[in-house]
Protein backbone atom coordinates (compact mmCIF):
# COMPACT_ATOMS: atom_id res chain seq x y z
CA UNK A 1 0.00 0.00 0.00
CA UNK A 2 1.79 3.19 -1.20
CA UNK A 3 2.10 6.15 1.14
CA UNK A 4 3.79 9.53 1.18
CA UNK A 5 6.96 8.24 2.84
CA UNK A 6 10.11 8.97 0.84
CA UNK A 7 12.21 6.24 -0.74
CA UNK A 8 14.99 5.43 1.71
CA UNK A 9 18.28 5.17 -0.19
CA UNK A 10 21.69 4.04 1.00
CA UNK A 11 24.82 4.95 -1.00
CA UNK A 12 27.78 2.57 -1.26
CA UNK A 13 30.84 3.78 -3.16
CA UNK A 14 34.51 3.98 -2.23
CA UNK A 15 34.90 7.43 -3.82
CA UNK A 16 33.87 10.11 -1.28
CA UNK A 17 33.49 12.79 -3.96
CA UNK A 18 31.18 10.63 -6.03
CA UNK A 19 29.10 9.76 -2.94
CA UNK A 20 28.82 13.45 -2.05
CA UNK A 21 27.72 14.28 -5.60
CA UNK A 22 25.13 11.47 -5.53
CA UNK A 23 23.83 12.63 -2.15
CA UNK A 24 23.48 16.21 -3.39
CA UNK A 25 21.70 15.00 -6.53
CA UNK A 26 19.27 12.75 -4.68
CA UNK A 27 18.50 15.19 -1.89
CA UNK A 28 17.04 17.61 -4.44
CA UNK A 29 14.10 15.23 -4.82
CA UNK A 30 11.56 15.36 -1.98
CA UNK A 31 10.60 11.75 -2.70
CA UNK A 32 14.08 10.44 -1.82
CA UNK A 33 15.80 10.36 1.55
CA UNK A 34 19.48 9.34 1.75
CA UNK A 35 19.65 7.39 5.01
CA UNK A 36 23.22 6.15 5.03
CA UNK A 37 26.54 5.84 3.25
CA UNK A 38 29.31 3.28 3.12
CA UNK A 39 32.69 3.30 1.45
CA UNK A 40 33.22 -0.47 1.59
CA UNK A 41 31.18 -3.46 0.57
CA UNK A 42 31.73 -5.23 3.87
CA UNK A 43 29.71 -2.51 5.63
CA UNK A 44 26.52 -2.98 3.59
CA UNK A 45 24.65 -5.57 5.67
CA UNK A 46 25.37 -3.84 8.99
CA UNK A 47 24.34 -0.43 7.68
CA UNK A 48 21.23 -1.82 5.99
CA UNK A 49 20.18 -3.29 9.32
CA UNK A 50 20.72 0.09 11.01
CA UNK A 51 19.29 2.42 8.32
CA UNK A 52 16.56 0.23 6.75
CA UNK A 53 16.88 1.44 3.13
CA UNK A 54 14.39 0.56 0.44
CA UNK A 55 17.10 0.80 -2.24
CA UNK A 56 20.89 0.59 -2.15
CA UNK A 57 22.76 2.46 -4.87
CA UNK A 58 26.02 0.48 -5.02
CA UNK A 59 29.32 0.76 -6.85
CA UNK A 60 30.39 -2.44 -8.57
CA UNK A 61 34.16 -1.95 -8.23
CA UNK A 62 35.35 -1.43 -4.68
CA UNK A 63 38.45 -2.74 -2.92
CA UNK A 64 37.93 -5.80 -0.75
CA UNK A 65 34.33 -6.92 -1.07
CA UNK A 66 33.04 -5.60 -4.39
CA UNK A 67 29.49 -4.59 -5.22
CA UNK A 68 28.48 -8.03 -6.49
CA UNK A 69 29.68 -9.80 -3.36
CA UNK A 70 28.08 -7.13 -1.17
CA UNK A 71 24.80 -7.51 -3.08
CA UNK A 72 24.79 -11.27 -2.53
CA UNK A 73 25.35 -10.78 1.20
CA UNK A 74 22.71 -8.05 1.42
CA UNK A 75 20.06 -9.99 -0.50
CA UNK A 76 20.63 -13.11 1.62
CA UNK A 77 19.82 -11.10 4.76
CA UNK A 78 17.31 -8.60 3.35
CA UNK A 79 15.70 -9.92 0.15
CA UNK A 80 13.23 -7.01 0.06
CA UNK A 81 15.91 -4.36 -0.36
CA UNK A 82 16.49 -3.44 -3.99
CA UNK A 83 20.01 -2.85 -5.33
CA UNK A 84 20.82 -0.53 -8.21
CA UNK A 85 24.40 -1.19 -9.30
CA UNK A 86 26.66 1.54 -10.64
CA UNK A 87 29.79 1.07 -12.74
CA UNK A 88 32.12 2.95 -15.04
CA UNK A 89 31.84 0.17 -17.61
CA UNK A 90 29.02 -1.22 -19.70
CA UNK A 91 30.45 -4.73 -20.02
CA UNK A 92 27.58 -7.03 -21.03
CA UNK A 93 28.98 -10.02 -19.10
CA UNK A 94 29.41 -7.89 -16.00
CA UNK A 95 25.87 -6.56 -16.26
CA UNK A 96 24.52 -10.10 -16.58
CA UNK A 97 26.48 -11.23 -13.52
CA UNK A 98 25.24 -8.27 -11.49
CA UNK A 99 21.60 -8.87 -12.41
CA UNK A 100 21.94 -12.62 -11.79
CA UNK A 101 23.50 -11.78 -8.41
CA UNK A 102 20.42 -9.94 -7.20
CA UNK A 103 20.69 -6.36 -8.42
CA UNK A 104 17.46 -5.08 -9.95
CA UNK A 105 19.13 -2.53 -12.24
CA UNK A 106 22.51 -1.55 -13.62
CA UNK A 107 23.52 2.03 -14.44
CA UNK A 108 26.68 3.54 -15.82
CA UNK A 109 28.12 6.22 -13.52
CA UNK A 110 27.76 8.67 -16.42
CA UNK A 111 23.97 8.18 -16.47
CA UNK A 112 22.11 11.52 -16.37
CA UNK A 113 20.82 12.56 -12.95
CA UNK A 114 17.15 12.41 -13.96
CA UNK A 115 17.55 8.80 -15.08
CA UNK A 116 19.21 7.78 -11.80
CA UNK A 117 16.31 9.30 -9.85
CA UNK A 118 13.75 7.67 -12.17
CA UNK A 119 15.43 4.27 -11.79
CA UNK A 120 15.43 4.52 -8.00
CA UNK A 121 11.75 5.38 -7.99
CA UNK A 122 10.92 2.52 -10.36
CA UNK A 123 12.87 -0.02 -8.32
CA UNK A 124 11.70 1.06 -4.88
CA UNK A 125 9.09 -1.13 -3.24
CA UNK A 126 5.82 0.49 -2.26
CA UNK A 127 6.75 3.34 0.05
CA UNK A 128 6.17 2.06 3.52
CA UNK A 129 7.40 2.96 6.95
CA UNK A 130 10.67 1.14 7.71
CA UNK A 131 9.11 -1.07 10.37
CA UNK A 132 6.42 -2.37 8.02
CA UNK A 133 8.70 -3.67 5.27
CA UNK A 134 11.10 -5.82 7.29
Amino acid sequence: MPTNFPIRVMLVDDNPRFRAALRALLERDAGILVVGEADRGDMVVELAERHEPHVVLMDLSMPGIDGLEATLALKSQFPGIEVVMLSMTDDADGIGSVLAGGASAFLNKATPAAEIVRTLKQRAPARRTPTTWL
